[in-house]
């Protein structure tokens, strides 16, 4: 008999770690069941029977003593309701989601309005630094021209006034 690993943890919670450490390291051969989400592996009770853990053997006795319990199915998968029915849970999860999606939309506007006055802003202050670059660079200039008139009216010292 085959029961998954999602009913085993369902009717033994405390054993849930120990459950799927065992099936990753490889001690409690499982075999993956494909297109399944969450626990996706089926482990033979024989397996579990056969185990060195106690904990294990008694899970399987009581696996195969009680019934299964039930596992948790979409209503679209069974097939005895109606589609509105099947998607009347999910309209206030739509509702949430478009209203999330509308915040973040505005978020995202907020933000990116932040980020071109930023832009723009930085745009104006290098500008300004190139201005004053090259504001500067005619000062040194002007300064070296007055320094070279200075030097040259000083003169060297004239031997007569000594």
């Amino acid at each position: 008999m085959e029961i998954s690993l999602s009913q085993l943890i369902q009717m033994a919670p405390e054993m849930a770690s120990a459950l799927r450490e065992e099936v990753r390291a490889g001690r409690l051969p499982a075999r993956r069941q494909m297109g399944v989400a969450g626990r996706p592996y089926v482990v033979e009770v024989t397996h579990l029977a056969t185990s060195e853990r106690s904990e294990f053997r008694d899970l399987a006795e009581r696996a195969e003593a009680a019934p299964l319990p039930p596992t948790r199915r979409s209503r679209r998968n069974r097939g005895d309701s109606s589609p509105e029915l099947a998607l009347a849970p999910v309209w206030p999860l739509v509702k949430m989601m478009e209203s999330q999606h509308a915040m973040l939309q505005d978020l995202v506007g907020v933000l990116t309005g932040e980020m071109r006055g930023r832009r723009e802003r930085m745009e104006r202050h290098e500008n300004e630094i190139q201005e004053l670059s090259y504001k500067l660079g005619q000062a040194h200039r002007e300064i070296g021209n007055l320094e070279r008139i200075v030097a040259d009216r000083s003169g060297p010292p004239r031997r007569e006034q000594a």
